[in-house]
């Protein structure tokens, strides 16, 4: 008997020493991510399809007739800002305004028309036309985009109102 118990505990033994105490493997995990060229609009944090109301220009009040009054683009960050992925040249198109003929922008109140201009700069001497283009400098940085406006009652009376339109912009990358 004592040598089966011998026997016993010999082989425990060494069935436990052919066994690692400590063993261990290792793998990996995959990762990846496609990032895609991308712009945005007065700091928005994902790229949108619809921006919404980008800013705008409100031009002081006047009486019925009035020479050259000056306005310029408000938005939420001041001036339009846009920033795109590095090395980008994304371009902005001002396009028509809901009450534009096809070659004069106009503000509208109660059917009559007052004609106003919009430029990309405070001198108001580089005029945007309807469908023109702004085209930007890749940057690494948002881009403010300031946007000026003039209107001028032409000599002519204007019924009191609140004269609107609303311009279209689009950004392509």
């Amino acid at each position: 008997m004592r040598a089966s118990v011998v026997v016993s505990t010999l082989l425990s033994t060494v069935l436990l020493a052919a066994t690692p105490a400590n063993a261990n493997t290792q793998g990996t995990i995959n990762l990846s991510l496609n990032v895609t060229n991308a712009c945005v609009i007065n700091g928005a944090n994902t790229v949108q399809t619809n921006a919404g109301v980008l800013g705008s220009i409100a031009f002081p009040d006047q009486a019925g007739i009035f020479g050259d009054v000056d306005g310029e683009l408000v938005g939420p960050q001041g001036a339009l800002s846009v920033l795109c992925s590095p090395g980008l040249s994304p371009v902005l198109t001002i396009g028509a305004g809901q009450q534009d003929g096809s070659t004069r922008r106009n503000l509208r109140a109660n059917g009559r028309d007052v004609a106003y201009r919009l430029f990309s700069d405070a001198q108001r001497t580089s005029e945007i036309a309807i469908g023109g283009v702004i085209n930007l400098a890749p940057s690494a940085s948002a881009t403010s985009v300031p946007i000026f406006a003039r209107v001028n009652s032409g000599g002519q009376v204007l019924p009191a109102g609140t004269y609107t339109d609303t311009v279209t912009v689009t950004l392509s990358w």
